[in-house]
């Protein structure tokens, strides 16, 4: 009875190891296929507006996402808001996402749009105009840390802080 009882609570603590960071690892793969296709799309269509424009559209902001409250729940992108009209975006995947997107642009050696999210992964205005693609989730339903996934028109590479969260 007793060697039973010993291998449930082991049982018990691989249990309370394990689960977390299957959570962790589920949401974090959750963040990067809806981020990546949504960047992607995004970056597309930044760079035809800047091809036929001459300028990278006007500044969303950090602070103004579409969806505008991320959350742990799917979210519709439809309607989509005017900037994102105005560059004739059309998601490749779906039109449902967890997490709020925006977008900051800016012109060469002007670094007046860079925001405190764009500060926090080390971005500076280029010799060049610029913009930076940011996405804000929070896949954990805890809203005390979220996450934030950060892409440039100077580095194309994805990078995340809090992953997952």
């Amino acid at each position: 009875m007793i060697e039973v009882m010993v291998v449930v609570a082991l049982i018990a603590i691989l249990a309370t190891i394990a689960i977390p960071s299957f959570f962790n690892t589920s949401r974090k793969a959750k963040a990067s296929a809806e981020v990546q296709p949504m960047f992607s799309d995004l970056r597309q269509r930044l760079e035809s507006f800047h091809q036929e424009n001459g300028v990278y559209p006007a500044t969303i902001g950090e602070s103004t996402t579409h969806p505008a409250t991320p959350s742990n729940t799917k979210q519709s992108l439809i309607p989509m808001p005017a900037p994102w009209v105005a560059i004739k975006l059309r998601p490749s995947g779906s039109d449902e996402v967890f997490c709020g997107y925006t977008w900051v642009t800016g012109l060469a050696d002007d670094g007046a749009n860079i925001g405190a999210q764009g500060t926090a992964f080390g971005f500076t205005a280029p010799a060049v105009n610029w913009y930076y693609l940011l996405a804000h989730c929070d896949l954990d339903g805890v809203p005390a840390v979220d996450s934030y996934y950060f892409s440039s028109s100077v580095d194309p590479k994805i990078k995340s802080s809090n992953d997952g969260r």
